[in-house]
């Protein structure tokens, strides 16, 4: 019985991260394509929308805190000095990793298929891209492919869990940027393995998204 109510529980965390996605999903179409939303008040629609869908991850992301903890994440003070040096090193770390991957994988010439459907999105969408790639997004993939995805599948706090957490969590967001499992998914692989350590060494995942945030916007400067 025991063991029932276990695999059971184990179905509902998974299946809650599904949907967490499948939302993050469609908060990307809507900020990616608005054009396509064809509704009265569209930045009232899209504000209201944004809000149920975070407000819907966050709620899961702390009701899975709440059955299982070992980590010790999302502890209060939520803030210090100490953590946010962490999360810029990270930023370093990831800037410079990213672009050495980059330019190994790609011989310093070519775009992933993930960068190069960003690009042509990015001439459509307007001010609406910007918004999704810098806050949006970092805040729904931390808190998908580190905070659930550890809830999920790496519970428990040791020495192997933290590094094959680390790694497994790095390939999974590999994979949802590179589904094709192209040359340019072990750029992605580095940039969510940094991310995974960022978020263990704080415990926080309010640092992995400043890391996570401070990469993306690089982008547009």
């Amino acid at each position: 019985m025991n063991l029932m109510k276990k695999i059971l529980a184990y179905a509902g965390r998974l299946g809650l991260m599904f949907l967490a996605l499948i939302l993050y999903g469609e908060l990307e179409a809507v900020y990616f394509y608005p054009n396509r939303l064809d509704v009265a008040q569209k930045p009232v629609v899209i504000a209201i929308f944004t809000v149920i869908v975070l407000a819907i991850m966050f709620a899961i992301y702390r009701w899975e805190l709440k059955k299982e903890n070992n980590w010790g994440f999302n502890m209060e003070p939520h803030w210090d000095w100490k953590r946010l040096g962490i999360s810029l090193i990270g930023t370093v770390l990831i800037t410079i990793s990213g672009a050495v991957v980059l330019n190994l994988v790609s011989s310093g010439n070519g775009l992933s298929a993930n960068q190069a459907a960003l690009d042509e999105i990015s001439k459509t969408s307007g001010r609406m891209f910007p918004i999704l790639v810098v806050f949006l997004g970092p805040v729904c993939e931390e808190t998908i492919f580190r905070g659930m995805f550890f809830n999920v599948f790496f519970t428990q706090n040791n020495r192997i869990n933290k590094w094959l957490g680390i790694i497994v969590s790095g390939l999974v967001f590999g994979v949802a940027h590179d589904p094709g499992f192209s040359k340019y998914i072990l750029v992605y692989w580095v940039l969510g393995m940094i991310l995974a350590w960022v978020y263990l060494r704080t415990k926080d995942l309010r640092y992995s998204m400043i890391t996570h945030m401070l990469y993306n916007a690089l982008g547009f400067i």
